[in-house]
């Protein structure tokens, strides 16, 4: 077992044989094809590549009553994400227990709600990432989900919640609802339904982009290895056509197991189907646990590596769907900025964890008062939102900016890089190395196509 791997079973106390990662020898990347020569990335329309980074709305709605994102309705609320934390996209959280609170009964007035409110994002200037979320199953072991229904009561009733919340995946009674979700046809054909009937209501959304199908899906009583390739791809492949069957255009995103979160390569195996996305996530446990972060960048990039390793072997675009830390764990605000830098290093999406407003002991970007908090701060950087070609590299070390791209006619329109006033308070002198135009647009820079290898730089005043 590699490293990872007993990393893991120390955090997660579940060494026995449904984590066997490796089962069979080796690791996931020994059998894998080659990885193609060049990352594959998510296009719009025109065919620019999008670089997703954002923030997750929000984790206040899986306790709200109506099951919405309690700080964003309206455009002007949206808004800071882009001129303040220079954002291009947010992940939506909706919830299966609220489209289907009855076996069969669809709640529309919450969907024409939830698009209500992609509509107000996509007016802002946002991508949205509509994710069927849930945390140890659902609202029957006393978390977010799947409605009462998908399982038994019986079991929810024997249910003895653990000290620490994420360790319920593995009491027996939650891998029982898991095996049935992913196993019997008429569970898992009940959330393709719902699936279906979300993206009949969300299709054609302004701002609508991706749909992604389970946030970290739990492998129940299987094998990792065994669930990532034969168990969640079939899945996987069912769910999908359901919403394609309403959406046909729109991306959609997968998740690893939620082994994968600690830094352990995937297994995962893609269905046969077009515009697919590959969404890991990054929390290094140490954090998780409150216990603090002393790593190094080397230690962040090793996590960031075998997320895009990952993704190339697929030829799979990738966006990390969740990172972040608290405000009051020891080391977060250096973990965000490390993390950050292996992102661009590697040239990733992200979405960070999480949206909302709060002071003290929370991931939010905003406080009480809806000002940038410390992890807004922190997070607050250029990027570049759209690109009219290939995004080569860039980076960012608090005052400078650098970004290198090729067009090379794959797309057309312009290119764009965030511009975050959180980032240049006092403005910022931008250059184009081939004396270029670029304009600043609010909190956007954009530069006009001429082709060839294109260098930018944007210094803060």
């Amino acid at each position: 077992m590699r490293p990872h791997a007993l990393l893991l079973c120390s955090l997660l106390v579940a060494c026995e044989g449904p984590l066997d990662v490796d089962a069979g020898g080796g690791d996931a990347g020994t059998d894998a094809a080659a990885p193609p020569a060049s990352r594959s990335w998510i296009r719009d329309e025109s065919g620019g590549v999008l670089i997703l980074r954002g923030t997750n709305i929000e984790n206040a709605s899986k306790w709200a009553p109506d099951f919405l994102p309690t700080n964003y309705v309206t455009r002007d609320d949206f808004r800071p994400l882009v001129d303040e934390l220079g954002m291009n996209a947010v992940r939506m959280l909706i919830f299966w227990e609220a489209v289907e609170p009855e076996r069969g009964l669809y709640d529309d007035v919450y969907l024409a709600e939830v698009r209500r409110r992609i509509e107000a994002a996509g007016a802002a200037g946002l991508y949205v990432i509509v994710d069927m979320h849930q945390d140890v199953f659902g609202r029957g072991f006393g978390s977010d989900g799947a409605p009462r229904w998908a399982c038994d009561e019986a079991l929810y009733a024997s249910f003895t919640p653990p000290a620490e919340w994420f360790l319920g995946y593995f009491e027996p009674e939650v891998e029982e609802c898991f095996d049935r979700l992913w196993n019997d046809p008429d569970v898992r054909g009940a959330y393709a339904a719902a699936w279906g009937h979300v993206a009949e209501v969300l299709a054609g959304a302004d701002g609508l982009l991706v749909y992604e199908l389970m946030n970290e899906p739990s492998w129940g009583t299987a094998a990792v290895r065994q669930f990532e390739r034969e168990i969640a791809p079939a899945a996987y492949a069912e769910w999908i056509d359901a919403i394609r069957a309403h959406d046909p255009d729109a991306y959609v995103m997968m998740d690893p197991a939620s082994a994968s979160n600690v830094g352990l390569s995937s297994f995962l195996e893609p269905p046969e189907r077009e515009r697919l996305v590959y969404a890991p996530h990054v929390y290094p446990p140490s954090l998780e646990r409150g216990v603090g972060w002393t790593g190094t960048p080397e230690d962040v990039r090793e996590l960031t590596a075998t997320v895009g390793d990952d993704s190339l072997r697929r030829g799979l675009p990738v966006v990390v769907g969740e990172t972040g830390a608290r405000d009051d764990v020891a080391g977060a605000l250096v973990f965000l900025d490390q993390v950050y830098d292996a992102f661009d290093a590697d040239r990733l999406g992200a979405t960070q964890w999480e949206g909302g407003r709060a002071s003290g002991g929370s991931y939010a970007v905003f406080d009480e008062t809806g000002a940038p908090s410390a992890i807004g701060r922190a997070i607050a950087r250029p990027h570049p939102a759209r690109t009219a070609g290939e995004p080569l590299s860039w980076s960012f070390d608090g005052s400078v900016f650098t970004f290198a791209w090729r067009e090379d006619g794959s797309a057309t329109s312009d290119t764009l890089v965030s511009l975050p006033s959180v980032a240049f308070p006092a403005g910022a002198d931008i250059a184009l190395e081939d004396g270029g135009e670029a304009r600043v647009e609010g909190a956007m820079v954009i530069i006009p196509p001429i082709g060839g290898q294109r260098l930018l730089t944007i210094r803060a005043r």
